[in-house]
């Protein structure tokens, strides 16, 4: 005698995914409609680019104007050393900004309709990069906006701004895998915002990004010469202004590459916990 085992119905009214290998062109095509969800967002809530905004230029009058003579002797002097560590502050700012958002897309159920839905499973966190880093782009062009009205100069040639910008895409990368992981790993908004502003303060603050290390305690300076983003605003510095750029850049995308291979694995766990 013999048995035949069949695979249960579906309930009707319930759609299956259709489970299949996603290949590279379909995951951009999917990533780039979520990334423009993200931007569609943005623009019935235009909030968070007036936030994103307005407080690195505070901070930049504010540095600039009370700290820059004390700092470089002027205001105009500090000016050309600040601006460039500026884009490595907003890198952090913009990026572990995305956390609390993260984790709001999840809480409301968002990512359960995207698993619903044949998409690729990392489209909706590469869509959550892209849609950061256009946000962070808007805060470069304007805090450079500022910087040049206030005298900043580009010492070396225009088009390495270019190359400039496209190392703070590859720094944030790295970054926003730390973003995601702290989103989708807690369990309140209140926990995700504390850790988001305790990874902030430190990898910016805590950096060479305004201030040299060399007038930092010994001890100090141990954490700020590991701190990536005192290489960032180094390698920013030496593309705009001048001086040097093959290490600093290679010790920006190593570390950078480090911080996405130590966290990628766990935001991807917490999204799988979410489940």
């Amino acid at each position: 005698m013999s048995t035949t085992l069949n695979a249960p119905a579906a309930p009707a009214g319930i759609l299956i995914p259709e489970a299949r290998r996603i290949g590279p062109i379909r995951l951009m095509r999917h990533t780039a409609a979520l990334t423009w969800r993200i931007i569609t967002q943005v623009r019935h809530n235009p909030e968070p680019l007036f936030l994103l905004g307005v407080q690195p230029i505070l901070f930049l009058l504010l540095s600039t104007y009370i700290y820059g003579g004390e700092m470089a002797g002027s205001s105009h002097a500090y000016l050309q050393y600040e601006v460039p560590g500026m884009m490595g502050y907003n890198a952090v700012f913009a990026t572990m900004a995305g956390a609390p958002a993260l984790f709001g897309d999840v809480g409301r159920g968002v990512f359960d309709r995207f698993r619903s839905m044949p998409i690729a499973r990392t489209a909706p966190l590469l869509a959550r990069y892209c849609g950061d880093l256009m946000l962070q782009m808007w805060a470069l062009v304007l805090v450079l906006g500022v910087g040049f009205a206030l005298g900043f100069r580009i010492m070396t040639h225009w088009w390495n701004l270019g190359f400039a910008v496209l190392l703070l895409a590859a720094f944030s990368f790295g970054l926003t895998w730390l973003a995601m992981a702290i989103g989708l790993s807690v369990r309140s908004v209140e926990t995700v915002q504390m850790l988001s502003f305790l990874c902030t303060i430190p990898l910016s603050f805590i950096s060479g990004a305004f201030a040299e290390p060399k007038t930092m305690p010994g001890w100090l300076q141990v954490f700020v010469k590991l701190n990536p983003v005192t290489w960032l605003g180094t390698a920013e510095r030496g593309v705009l202004l001048g001086g040097a750029v093959a290490r600093p850049v290679c010790y920006t995308l190593l570390s950078s590459a480090v911080v996405g291979l130590l966290f990628a694995p766990l935001a991807l766990r917490g999204l799988a916990r979410r489940r």
